[in-house]
């Protein structure tokens, strides 16, 4: 079966994806912006097939590089990690 790669891997979209690419048999590696966050890291690693197929890296999103371990040697990538947009103001919005 193939190997594939899902960025944000923990996310609700991509987390959903990661599922249904273990149930076809699929390798799947997955990137998260910090593995030694358990709540996200233990999500993924519970779903059925994750312990044979499931790999997990570290990736920031603003560093490509960090990228390449994840990507290498797979078929597919799928880009669906989103960057952070920290705001410590209220946006505000004015119409008329």
């Amino acid at each position: 079966m193939s190997k594939v790669c899902v960025t944000g891997a923990a996310g609700y979209i991509a987390s959903w994806l990661v599922k249904k690419l273990l149930e076809r048999g699929c390798t799947v590696h997955g990137t998260l912006r910090n593995l030694g966050d358990e709540k996200k890291a233990g999500l993924l690693r519970g779903l059925p097939g994750a312990a044979e197929r499931l790999v997990l890296f570290e990736a920031d999103i603003y560093d490509a590089a960090s990228f390449e371990p994840a990507i290498q040697g797979c078929e597919f990538v799928f880009l669906v990690a989103t960057p952070l947009q920290h705001n410590s103001g209220s946006s505000k919005v004015t119409t008329h």
